[in-house]
């Protein structure tokens, strides 16, 4: 039986920040293979997204409201992402069965933390994609990940207020119990999250010509 490839990339780091004896190597180490993950994501949705604009430069004038425009490309921006993220998920699942680790029972619950998180991500590069950082969005995303992961992890206290913090099913209440990240917290923030993003690309846009 090897190690769970999907609990490694995809459970996030699995020490406890609140522990007296925390191997900073392997913190760095587990954090480096999660951004990997959500790296991987980014640039699909990079590749997508340039594809997008090429076609949409063309076809932007058929739409009767930029709204529309917004709404269609936030709609299927996140429907590339969910794909992407599943994929990769099944991914390391088949790999898991080839290798003999079999399916982990925690599976279920890394995923759903997991495909939530990297929506928000997703929903994140869509709009920050509409202004002038759109080059810079990938590293502006995982930059955010991981610093606010960071300052969550060495200040347990502040930890469930971090975002990089949310999506990690080894940070969550449903591995530490009461001193992880509350689950159904979490899931409400980054919810609310992506009606806010949207919302902010609808103001964005409201400002543009058609």
């Amino acid at each position: 039986m090897g190690q769970s490839m999907l609990l490694n990339f995809f459970g996030g780091v699995s020490q406890d920040g609140s522990g007296w004896a925390v191997d900073f190597d392997k913190v760095l180490y587990e954090l480096g293979r999660w951004l990997l993950s959500i790296g991987i994501c980014l640039l699909a949705e990079g590749v997508w997204l340039e594809k997008w604009r090429k076609i949409e430069l063309l076809s932007r004038y058929r739409y009767k409201t930029v709204h529309v425009w917004w709404r269609r490309k936030f709609v299927k921006g996140l429907w590339n992402g969910s794909i992407t993220a599943a994929s990769l998920f099944l991914a390391a699942m088949a790999a898991d069965m080839v290798r003999g680790a079999g399916i982990a029972e925690e599976g279920g619950r890394v995923f759903v933390l997991w495909f939530v998180h990297v929506m928000t991500i997703m929903a994140f590069f869509l709009v920050l994609d509409l202004g002038r950082l759109r080059g810079l969005a990938p590293a502006i995303l995982l930059l955010l990940e991981g610093v606010t992961f960071l300052l969550g992890f060495m200040r347990v206290e502040t930890g469930r207020f971090m975002y990089g913090m949310w999506g990690m099913y080894f940070q969550s209440g449903w591995h530490f119990g009461e001193t992880g990240i509350p689950v159904s917290g979490s899931l409400i923030c980054q919810g609310i999250l992506l009606a806010l993003i949207y919302y902010i690309g609808n103001c964005v846009m409201a400002k543009e010509p058609l």
